[in-house]
């Protein structure tokens, strides 16, 4: 009868010569289908439409359950080595990014469920429990650590006395920015977002949005949304594009002048803000460098404000007093307010909404929408708006501080 021992010395064996053998084919149609072909020997499971780049490195692979239409790009770690009681669990449709490390080590269960999305370059190591819940957006560069050093004994060596291991866990639909940090033993609620940089280290309630070093609750979705809804996965992927592209190109994005670099940045985010809100017009504002006034960066429906490179002083006009006073303005009939800018007239808007963006309680620009026909925008919609505006301030920090 063959041990169970010599079965597993057989299974690794296994494991080293095929990534090793095949783990660097190029990512074409032969190094893909090999690998999902071949791997099937070694991994736990392997679903359907499975894309797995080369140089992926796969470690105690009987204790790695893959879902169906995962994408694991280059340079990923997946290491459940040493413990037979390991595992690491993508289900359908997680996305992982280049350089995503995870480590579950020491009796460790870490579990990414249904369309989550992991940026580049993400850490997530144990030994505690991680859980990660569906539809989530966790941008470049986070780290998610299930332990902490003990160091209560002052007379004994730090790394001699052990560490904790809570876990982590993070709920549905939650957004953590760039470079955020979460440490162990915390929940982070369903539908919270963690702005960009932030060290988590106590419990997140749903639907909040928190900042800074450690961080902190600074307001409650759920003052935006009565019945608690989220904001479309459409809408959310947009922003954690936005931010992506914000972080990845801060220092190329130095040479480029202001109208370019964000009209780049924002269209698509401003088409998903139209099909969301179902409005004609969407435009960002952000404040002239060293001048007292807002310039258009961004607009789908007001090109023209773009071209002849219009200016709105602050205090004037419909955007310029919602910037200095910080308030959100609903006008129904455009008509009957003073416009600094004649496009918005010319266009045809007949009734428009605007809210200030906001980034760490300080005004630092205006997005507003517009519809062609008379219009009557509701409470719920101007709250929509904020929120919006809230979560793309925390997008763009990095182009703000240019």
């Amino acid at each position: 009868m063959v041990s169970q021992e010599y079965i597993s010395h057989w299974k690794h064996i296994q494991e080293i010569l095929l990534t090793n053998l095949f783990g660097y084919l190029p990512t074409n149609i032969i190094g893909g289908k090999l690998r999902n072909l071949l791997y099937r020997n070694i991994l736990h499971k392997i679903g359907k439409s499975v894309f797995l780049e080369n140089n992926v490195k796969i470690f105690n692979a009987s204790c790695i359950e893959i879902g169906n239409k995962v994408q694991i790009a280059r340079s990923v770690n997946l290491d459940a080595r040493w413990h037979s009681n390991n595992k690491i669990y993508l289900a359908d449709e997680v996305s992982l990014e280049q350089g995503v490390d995870i480590r579950a080590l020491n009796n460790t269960s870490i579990e990414i469920y249904e369309r989550t999305f992991i940026g580049p370059y993400v850490c997530i190591a144990g030994p505690g429990n991680i859980k990660i819940g569906k539809n989530c957006l966790i941008a470049a560069q986070t780290g998610l650590f299930a332990n902490n050093h003990l160091y209560s004994n002052p007379t004994e060596n730090i790394n001699s006395q052990g560490v904790s291991r809570e876990g982590i866990v993070i709920e549905d639909d939650c957004w953590l920015g760039s470079g955020v940090k979460v440490l162990d033993g915390v929940n982070i609620g369903e539908g919270s977002i963690i702005g960009a940089g932030a060290v988590v280290t106590k419990d997140i309630p749903p639907f909040s949005v928190a900042v800074g070093v450690p961080a902190k609750v600074i307001r409650s979705r759920k003052e935006y949304c009565k019945d608690g809804c989220r904001l479309p996965i459409l809408l959310s992927t947009s922003l954690a594009q936005v931010e992506k592209a914000a972080k990845v190109n801060y220092q190329h994005l130095q040479n480029i002048n202001n109208t370019a670099r964000c009209d780049l940045l924002f269209k698509k985010l401003l088409h998903s803000i139209c099909e969301v809100m179902n409005v004609d017009t969407v435009t960002v504002l952000l404040p002239a460098e060293k001048e007292q006034q807002l310039f258009v960066c961004a607009t789908i429906g007001l090109e023209e404000e773009i071209r002849e490179g219009i200016q709105i002083p602050l205090g004037c006009g419909f955007a310029g007093k919602i910037a200095t006073s910080a308030k959100r303005i609903i006008v129904d009939d455009l008509s009957k307010i003073e416009v600094v800018s004649p496009i918005l007239r010319n266009k045809g808007i007949r009734s428009i909404m605007g809210v200030p963006l906001q980034l760490k309680d300080q005004v630092c620009g205006v997005l507003h929408v517009g519809k062609f026909c008379p219009y009557q925008f509701t409470n719920d919609s101007v709250q929509q708006l904020q929120l919006i505006a809230d979560c793309m301030g925390l997008a763009i920090e990095p182009l703000l501080k240019i």
